[in-house]
């Protein structure tokens, strides 16, 4: 979680005038804010001893195979519910409605994925201790604990899509009085955040695939391990670049940054087919569910990511620019929309 938190936030300078950190105000924002918290806390704090306790019992019996899966698979699970606390922040703050929706569909998906888990640690358990009883007597113990994390996801799912509704009203007043009521530009704007958006998306679900292949090659060849790590830098600095490049409206570096958003897809189609068509495909025989899940998200949302930096590029140089770089000029006025110039400049703040 660190290495996003750093990736997240390294360049939040509070402007003057501007609180330091944002805390939700409305009605509204404070309810999805509070649902996120309450909904994070409970089901990280549950897969946190899952995983604690487990691991200690597996480790005993001493099967490495098993301890990696449940490690990659809850470990995942909690960075996602993490990450999606921070994104829940942020969304909020920039006043970012897509990023919301794309959230609602991320929680269902960690809802789909409390489903698949129940599946993994019985035949992980099962299969890593020899001893029935054990496994038995294991897996009811975390019984109630694995029927609550769905549970919890989907009461959190409904309560987050109806507050999205909510906010999407209050939200699109704000975007309103800054681009006014102009129909093309709104609609440039909307692009400009299905696409920022995206990236962050895109940045979760590379991330996770990487870790996971990282899990896998770590007893392999050296040279595998080098390039899965050396993608991980380059995947940060491409979706970084492919969002400053985007606000500032340069063609030829978005470009090039589609260029190696196109080299990562590449490294994704590779892995599917390595996991399940090549020789080599029983070494990742630990992770094949949950990554073969997350490499063809992965490349769904890359897909996406292109066709969308596409639109972005047409939609450059018509004007969308002055709304989405900071005004320097009108920072004075008391109803001053500012937009912060970050990765995804969409904070809408009155004074």
């Amino acid at each position: 979680m660190s290495e996003h938190d750093h990736h997240h936030h390294h360049h939040s300078v509070p402007h003057k005038g501007q609180p330091l950190l944002y805390i939700p105000n409305t009605l509204w924002t404070r309810a999805f804010a509070i649902t996120v918290i309450a909904e994070t806390v409970l089901t990280v704090a549950i897969e946190s001893w899952i995983l604690i306790s487990l691991r200690g019992h597996l480790e005993d019996d001493g099967k490495n195979d098993g301890t990696i899966r449940l490690l990659s698979f809850l470990g995942l699970y909690i960075f996602a519910l993490l990450y999606e606390l921070a994104l829940s922040y942020d969304a909020l703050r920039r006043k970012n409605t897509i990023q919301l929706v794309g959230l609602c569909i991320c929680n269902l998906g960690l809802l789909t994925y409390g489903f698949l888990q129940m599946h993994e640690i019985n035949s992980t358990v099962t299969t890593a201790l020899n001893d029935k009883t054990v496994s038995d007597h294991l897996l009811k113990i975390y019984r109630i604990e694995l029927v609550l994390v769905p549970v919890i996801l989907g009461v959190g799912t409904v309560a987050m899509t109806f507050f999205t509704w909510k906010l999407r009203a209050e939200f699109s007043w704000s975007i309103y009085k800054n681009i006014s009521a102009d129909l093309q530009m709104k609609r440039r704007y909307l692009t400009y955040q299905v696409y920022i958006a995206l990236l962050k998306f895109d940045f979760f679900f590379v991330f996770g695939s990487q870790l996971q292949i990282l899990l896998v090659v770590l007893k392999a060849e050296d040279s595998d391990f080098i390039v899965n790590a050396a993608l991980i830098p380059v995947t940060i600095a491409t979706l970084i670049g492919a969002a400053q490049f985007c606000k500032r409206e340069k063609t030829k570096s978005l470009i090039t940054m589609m260029f190696f958003m196109l080299v990562i897809m590449g490294c994704f189609g590779l892995t599917l087919y390595r996991m399940h068509i090549s020789s080599e495909s029983n070494q990742f025989s630990s992770v094949r569910v949950s990554l073969t899940l997350f490499s063809s998200l992965s490349l769904l949302l890359m897909g996406m990511t292109l066709v969308n930096s596409v639109l972005c590029i047409i939609n450059f140089n018509k004007g969308l620019k002055n709304h989405v770089m900071t005004p320097k000029k009108r920072r004075k006025g008391s109803v001053a929309l500012e937009l912060e110039s970050q990765e995804a400049p969409s904070r809408f703040l009155l004074h």
